[in-house]
C-alpha cells in the first residue's frame, strides 16, 4: 500500500497493488492488479491511522494482464501479432474492443495466407476461402465471428463496434492462436521437413555420382 498526500486539502490518495497467478501449474497465468482510492487519512488512538471518506479514483481498479498468455508464432506477419497482442492485452478491460482487434487480426491473416483481394468484409473473404481451408476451422471461423452480437452486421465493416460479452473475446483469440498453429506453423514445419528431405537426396546422389566416378590413372611411362 503507498499513500499519495494532497499539499491542497491534507487528503490523501492510496494506491494498493498485488500480483495474482493461477495456481495450475500448466496454466500459471498471471494479472497486476492496481487500486486507487481518494479519502482521508486519519490518526487513530492507538497511534497508527486509518482511513475513512473513500472514494475511487476514476474506475478505481486497473488489471494489466501480459500483452498474450500465446503469443502467436515467428511467421503470422507483424501488423497481425500487433492486433492479437492488443487484443489479448485488453480483453478483460473491455471485450468489446478486444473482440474487435480479434476480428480485424482474423480478417488480416484470411488476407494474407490465402492471398484475398477484392473482398469488402471478412465475411465475404471468409465465403471465398471455404474451398481452400479445412472445413472444421471453417466452421470455427463462422460460429465464433457470430458470437453473441459479433456476427449481427456481417455485411458492414469489420470494425464496427458490437456488443461483446465477457469472455467472448477470449474465444475470438483462441481461434487466432489455433489458426495461426493450423496455418502458418504448419506451413513452415512442412516447407522445413521438405528442404531437408531435398538437402538429403542432393547429398545422397552427390555421394552415388563421387563413388561411381570411374578413378584416373597415370599411363605415362617415364
Amino acid at each position: 500500500m503507498v499513500w499519495c498526500r494532497s499539499t491542497l486539502d491534507g487528503s490523501v490518495i492510496s494506491l494498493g497493488y498485488k500480483l495474482i497467478e493461477c495456481p495450475n501449474t500448466s496454466c500459471k497465468k498471471q494479472s497486476f492488479e492496481v487500486t486507487a482510492t481518494h479519502g482521508r487519512r486519519v490518526e487513530t488512538k492507538l497511534g497508527g491511522y486509518t482511513f475513512v471518506e473513500k472514494r475511487p479514483v476514476g474506475i478505481g481498479k486497473f488489471t494489466f494482464l501480459p500483452t498474450s498468455s500465446q503469443p502467436l508464432s515467428i511467421y503470422v506477419p507483424k501488423h497481425v501479432a500487433e492486433d492479437y497482442n492488443e487484443a489479448s492485452l485488453i480483453s478483460s478491460l473491455s471485450p468489446k474492443a478486444s473482440a474487435t482487434l480479434a476480428r480485424r487480426a482474423l480478417q488480416g491473416m484470411v488476407r494474407d495466407f490465402f492471398q484475398v483481394a477484392g473482398k469488402r468484409t471478412l465475411h465475404q473473404e471468409l465465403e471465398a476461402v471455404k474451398n481452400l481451408c479445412d472445413a472444421d476451422l471453417y466452421d470455427a471461423m463462422m460460429a465464433v465471428k457470430s458470437v453473441g452480437n459479433i456476427g449481427a452486421h456481417p455485411e458492414q465493416d469489420v470494425s464496427l463496434m458490437v456488443d461483446v460479452e465477457l469472455g467472448e473475446a477470449e474465444t475470438l483469440l483462441n481461434l487466432i492462436h489455433l489458426l495461426d498453429q493450423e496455418w502458418y506453423v504448419a506451413r513452415a514445419t512442412k516447407s522445413e521437413r521438405i528442404a531437408k528431405m531435398k538437402a538429403l537426396g542432393v547429398a545422397k546422389q552427390l555421394a552415388i555420382t563421387a563413388t561411381a566416378s570411374p578413378t584416373v590413372q597415370n599411363t605415362s611411362t617415364p
